[in-house]
């Protein structure tokens, strides 16, 4: 083969690879497809935005809503733990992809098809004390009202003294249902809110 048609066959090769790059309908026949696939997990407030309250008060209520996407490529079943902590306890870790050590207390379990997205409204009050002496500055948990249903929590949250407030915890952790195993596995999915938690005119108990 002679120089000029070695040129020309290089010159008719380019022109068809800057072709399909250039053409959206060819790049669908020779981009491979996509491999990524995830859950997408959401938190809003009660008027749909991520405006969340910075302080809570005893006994009122809050809504939220929590978006559970599915983009796993079939259908899942899910189990969202509720928890709640101080800022001692346990965290979900997203280095080590590990969930918060601490007990749920109450979880929902749901299926979503692939493709689509559940909102879950939840419904969410507290219910605490105010625990003082001299020596000690802390408040008690009784419970947190969850969708109307009575959760007890015994967690202990001491004074911040460097923001001047009592702050806790509230998160949710996605879990996906393993077939093989046939168990709930921590998905490594979780959104969280961290609260002042308001004492004004709260009932003193001494030690």
């Amino acid at each position: 083969m002679e120089l000029v048609e070695y040129k020309a066959l290089i010159l008719v090769c380019s022109a068809v690879v800057a072709l399909v790059v250039a053409s959206p309908a060819l790049q669908q026949l020779v981009v491979l497809p996509q491999t990524d696939r995830m859950t997408e997990l959401a938190l809003f407030n009660q008027d749909h935005n991520t405006t969340f309250p910075a302080n809570v008060t005893v006994g009122e209520n809050y809504r939220f809503y929590v978006d559970v996407t599915n983009r796993l490529g079939s259908c899942a079943y899910y189990a969202l733990q509720i928890k709640f902590r101080n800022a001692s306890q346990s965290a979900p870790d997203s280095f080590n992809h590990t969930a918060s050590s601490l007990p749920a207390l109450s979880t929902l379990y749901f299926v979503v098809a692939d493709k689509d997205t559940l909102e879950l409204p939840l419904d969410i009050s507290f219910q605490y004390r105010l625990n003082s002496n001299i020596t000690n500055h802390q408040l008690d948990m009784q419970s947190l009202t969850f969708n109307g249903v009575a959760l007890k929590d015994a967690t202990t949250i001491s004074w911040d003294s460097e923001k001047s407030r009592f702050y806790g915890n509230l998160f949710f952790e996605l879990w996906l249902y393993n077939d093989t195993t046939n168990t709930f596995q921590y998905h490594q999915r979780y959104v969280s809110l961290w609260f002042g938690m308001e004492t004004t005119d709260l009932p003193q108990r001494s030690q």
